[in-house]
């Protein structure tokens, strides 16, 4: 094969394979904004500034509390603390497979901690203090194995501490004071490094 034909042919299979990814890469962004759109539509908030920033003709990588990657432009984190912001948190956040950092806390988020939350294992934050969150704290968490910060401090959880929380092998810092938690703290969890 002579140059020229392999320089063609490998700007042929190069072409196609240039665009594919370009593709999948606004579609994955798209997911992304799908996700964001839906977690939208179920909160409020008094200064309404997510309905007017948080918009299909603008990119999510510009919306107010949300930060892209530089590399692929997926959304790696969502800090949208004290923004008075009320409703429940869905179980589309759990497609924000770059995510690594999710801070809700100081809002007035209320419910059950949705186990599509579970998928999220590149996160490395989770900060939801200071929110209205109840049921048991989910032995999902233990799923998340990265996370180095877990931080949910004055809300309505009950129940008991999870043993699984001992997966979370990189965990520096957890916070869950001032719940309805009862029994004893699972001694295992001291065994993290």
């Amino acid at each position: 094969m002579d140059y020229n034909t392999c320089f063609h042919l490998l700007l042929a299979l190069f072409i196609p394979c240039s665009v594919l990814c370009l593709a999948i890469t606004v579609r994955n962004l798209n997911s992304d904004q799908f996700a964001l759109l839906e977690f939208k539509d179920r909160i409020a908030g008094p200064q309404n500034v997510m309905a007017n920033n948080w918009t299909a003709s603008t990119s999510v990588c510009n919306w107010i509390g949300v930060s892209c990657g530089i590399l692929h432009k997926r959304v790696i984190a969502l800090n949208l603390t004290s923004m008075n912001l009320r409703g429940t948190i869905p179980p589309h956040l759990g497609n924000l497979s770059f995510l690594l950092s999710l801070d809700l806390s100081s809002n007035h988020f209320y419910g059950h901690l949705p186990k599509e939350l579970g998928h999220l294992h590149r996160l490395r934050i989770l900060q939801l203090s200071y929110n209205r969150l109840n049921g048991e704290i989910p032995s999902w968490l233990g799923n998340l194995q990265r996370v180095r910060r877990l931080e949910m401090k004055n809300n309505n959880f009950t129940g008991t501490i999870p043993e699984t929380l001992v997966n979370m092998s990189n965990l520096e810092i957890l916070n869950l004071g001032f719940n309805q938690l009862s029994g004893q703290v699972p001694s295992s969890i001291f065994n993290i490094s």
